[in-house]
């Protein structure tokens, strides 16, 4: 497992059957990005960026910083169409969307234009709502989901992260959401998949979000 744990804003979404091309227009992709469109990045907001790689049979989608674009219920609903399914898990601690009740955290498995289950993973057990709100069990066989504080050695001047002086906190949460994507993809997350160096796997999405192909409240089952 590679470890993106000490990321704070991160949104990682696994897709089984769509190319890389179908993934692109289902997510909103305006145009690859280049050296040359840096400027756009320093306007005031600046656009969102997306990664999209090849894993295992699928595809991830990873969004670092402040988008949340694979976490909406929207965007989950046009990637789980047409016989194909999704998996997302997202950390951001500002909200994904309105449409989640409230959750800064997201855990999330569609399929066959359904939201089968989702879930806040730092809140678990807590409420979770879908079709089947039970289809994430089975990835999240032996998970932990609690915080621990653990001591570690500093060295001068370094940053170790959150926590007590001569310690961090793990949020043991965040592995399990790794864990069950790469359960889901049935592979190892690689570094190579969530920093990808090549440009040619970095896009610039549209400022409007996908046309979801069901009505929202018919995809996410929630209880009234």
């Amino acid at each position: 497992m590679f470890d993106i744990t000490w990321i704070d804003l991160i949104c990682l979404t696994a897709v089984k059957g769509h190319d890389i091309e179908s993934v692109r227009r289902a997510v909103g992709v305006e145009s690859p990005f280049r050296r040359a469109d840096q400027i756009r990045l320093d306007r005031n907001p600046p656009p969102e960026l997306v990664t999209i790689s090849s894993w295992s049979e699928g595809i991830l989608i990873c969004q670092r910083g402040s988008g949340t674009r694979c976490a909406k219920p929207e965007t989950l609903a046009a990637l789980a169409t047409g016989g194909r399914s999704v998996m997302t898990a997202c950390w951001h601690d500002r909200g994904i969307s309105p449409m989640w009740p409230g959750w800064e955290n997201l855990l999330a498995l569609a399929a066959d234009g359904q939201l089968l289950s989702a879930l806040d993973p730092s809140d678990v057990p807590g409420r979770r709502f879908g079709h089947d709100t039970a289809a994430l069990d089975p990835y999240l066989v032996g998970a932990r989901f609690d915080y621990e504080t653990v001591p570690v050695r500093r060295m001068a001047d370094q940053e170790i992260g959150y926590g007590a002086e001569g310690s961090v906190t793990v949020a043991h949460w965040r592995y399990a959401c790794i864990t069950a994507l790469e359960r889901f993809m049935c592979a190892d997350l690689e570094e190579s998949m969530v920093s990808p160096d090549n440009l040619d796997h970095h896009f610039i999405l549209s400022t409007s979000l996908p046309i979801a192909p069901i009505l929202l409240s018919e995809f996410m089952h929630m209880p009234g």
